[in-house]
């Protein structure tokens, strides 16, 4: 049987052995990368030349926490914090179809594979509970457009409103009648869904894989973060979990449990090498040896942190203990764009506010250790992706050196990580095949992706006016009581002015 052989020449490769930015070869054969050797080495007579010259090549950049269900509703809010986001989830829920569950995975697929991704952890949503056809459909998206997907349905058995201790309360009669009416369904539903899920799943697990994601701790009782851990376990698969995101979360967390909440979910066996805990911005020392001692990874969201106001992560120190770190865009109602580039810039700025020390701030090499090699780990790929070696699946992103970013070139990683925006992006390849290639998608249209994103748009929009009219009521009370929670005294400070006005 003809085996499928290329042989990459010409460019200068980017990998975590130094990213020294050297020129090499390198041997693909099917979906592997075969050897990476100096340039002019040997190759097989079949083998197909792809010329590099010009070209800077990464691996394929991963991305450890997004939400593509949000691709549909990009620009829905501004000045949000993170809890008038989740009161704001009503608002895109009516009417959504399979079709859109596809759409929303697709678009997104195509929005990373252009920024340079071709793997993610996604946390997509389905209300009012995950099923096994909707899962099964945007893994088939993911897959139509080639990106790697970790899929892991969002699940809590409590609503948002209920989970933060006092705002049920604290809500005018009519709104809280009104909330009082938007229930998911029960967590064993949840759980049932997704164990037909893992029973009939189609997919290859280095294409598409299924985990699982208790949203919040303190929006899910106890016993289904354990019924969740169970599962996981029995079909050996990840949890993903926000963790301590906000203060509001820290807060809350400690009201419920006593505790914090990587301890509470340490106490019930959650934290493991398969655990990512997502954000973790208000944790203390001890979490992060809690974290780490488990074996368990972070995946740092600097750009939703900055949108949604919610604090600094301490990201340089998680690292320097060891703790292995993920970068991630979440999602396009609170990060935007999906674009790692834009997010390894921020991760590396935003340690620089935090201590005069320069031994204390994170480098580009850092930045991009995490977006390739952190994001493979907390994937439970790292065995397979983030890294341009013999043994590693052929993921590799090819960056244009014509571009005046890199006139001259001087230092590959840090002009990646401190001038790249994705602009430069001129090829993707995924598994030994080009999906994106002189700029162009290989593997979906985009003028009928386009299409049918607006049409998708216009129905939810007129099927969701309501509930956004419910959301908009909602806000003051919401955000009043939220603030009031942020201005209680707490063990650890993550704000930049060191208090709320």
């Amino acid at each position: 049987m003809s085996r499928t052989r290329l042989i990459v020449r010409g460019g200068r490769v980017l990998d975590g052995d130094g990213w020294s930015g050297d020129h090499a070869d390198l041997l693909i054969e099917e979906a592997t990368i075969r050897a990476v050797g100096a340039p002019g080495m040997d190759a097989p007579e079949d083998a197909v030349e792809v010329d590099a010259a010009d070209r800077l090549i990464l691996p394929g950049l991963v991305n450890a926490h997004t939400h593509g269900d949000a691709t549909l509703s990009k620009g829905l809010g501004d000045r949000w914090t993170l809890e008038l986001l989740l009161n704001a989830t009503p608002g895109r829920r009516e009417g959504v179809q399979f079709r859109d569950k596809a759409l929303a995975a697709r678009l997104a697929a195509a929005e990373m594979v252009r920024n340079g991704i071709t793997a993610c952890y996604d946390l997509f949503s389905e209300f009012p509970a995950p099923t096994p056809e909707g899962l099964a459909a945007v893994a088939g998206a993911y897959a139509e457009v080639g990106v790697r997907a970790v899929v892991a349905p969002l699940m809590a058995d409590r609503s948002f409103w209920r989970a933060v201790p006092g705002l049920f309360g604290a809500l005018p009669d009519d709104l809280r009648r009104a909330v009082d009416g938007i229930a998911g369904a029960s967590g064993e539903a949840a759980l049932d869904a997704c164990r037909h899920a893992f029973a009939r799943w189609p997919f290859d697990r280095d294409t598409a894989r299924l985990a699982l994601a208790p949203t919040i701790p303190h929006h899910c009782e106890d016993d289904f973060f354990r019924a969740c851990r169970d599962l996981a376990a029995e079909h050996g698969a990840g949890i993903h979990t926000h963790v301590a995101e906000s203060k509001v979360q820290a807060v809350a967390g400690r009201r419920k449990f006593g505790k914090t909440l990587a301890a509470h979910l340490d106490d019930l066996g959650i934290l493991g090498p398969d655990f990512t805990a997502a954000h973790a911005v208000w944790v203390d020392d001890d979490d992060l040896a809690r974290l780490k001692d488990r074996g368990a990874s972070v995946a740092h969201n600097p750009t939703s942190n900055m949108r949604l106001g919610v604090g600094l992560a301490r990201v340089e120190a998680m690292r320097r203990r060891g703790l292995p770190v993920g970068l991630g865009t979440d999602t396009s109602t609170c990060s935007d764009a999906l674009n790692l580039f834009e997010a390894m810039r921020l991760a590396v700025f935003a340690s620089r506010v935090q201590s005069p020390d320069p031994g204390r701030w994170l480098g580009a090499e850092d930045a991009l250790d995490m977006a390739t090699r952190g994001g493979a780990r907390a994937l439970g790929m790292a065995d397979r992706i983030g890294r341009l070696c013999p043994g590693y699946l052929a993921d590799l992103v090819f960056l244009d050196l014509r571009d005046l970013a890199y006139a001259p070139l001087h230092h590959p990683a840090r002009q990646v990580v401190f001038q790249e925006n994705g602009a430069n992006v001129e090829s993707v390849m995924i598994g030994g095949r080009f999906v994106y290639r002189d700029r162009r998608h290989l593997t979906v249209d985009v003028d009928r992706l386009r299409a049918e994103a607006e049409e998708a748009h216009e129905r939810l929009e007129a099927a969701n006016r309501a509930s956004r009219e419910l959301v908009r009521r909602l806000e003051p009370a919401v955000s009043a009581f939220c603030v009031g929670l942020c201005r209680e005294p707490f063990p650890v400070q993550r704000y930049a002015d060191h208090g709320v006005p």
